[in-house]
């Protein structure tokens, strides 16, 4: 009986012991956000809550969060060389090059 039950525990450990884990995704280029909150356009939650003041910078890893729905919020178009920047539930009207804020509207989506 005891030989039976060390037998199948050493089976069972050298089938475990071959498995093979895949490697996490690789996020894509530039990004540092992982992929399901950077396909959702969201931040980590512990970057979600700061908030950006005018004429504070936001850090490039924000940027790229473009709000196109602005019309929807009657907000005014971009003027040449800025951008509408969604960062969870605010929105920033930003600097393209730059990042510096002009507008910052907090908990506007709701």
């Amino acid at each position: 009986m005891r030989i039976s039950f060390l037998t199948t525990m050493l089976a069972g450990g050298l089938t475990l012991g071959g498995m093979a884990f895949a490697d996490p995704p690789i996020p894509a280029h530039g990004s540092d956000l992982p992929p399901g909150l950077a396909k959702q356009g969201k931040v980590p939650p512990g970057h979600a809550k700061k908030m950006w003041k005018r004429g504070e910078q936001l850090p490039p890893e924000y940027r790229e969060v473009r709000f196109d729905d602005w019309a929807r919020y009657d907000l005014r178009p971009a003027p040449p060389g800025y951008r509408w920047v969604r960062v969870d539930r605010d929105v920033y009207l930003t600097q393209t090059t730059t990042g510096l804020v002009a507008q910052a509207l907090l908990d506007l989506l709701n």
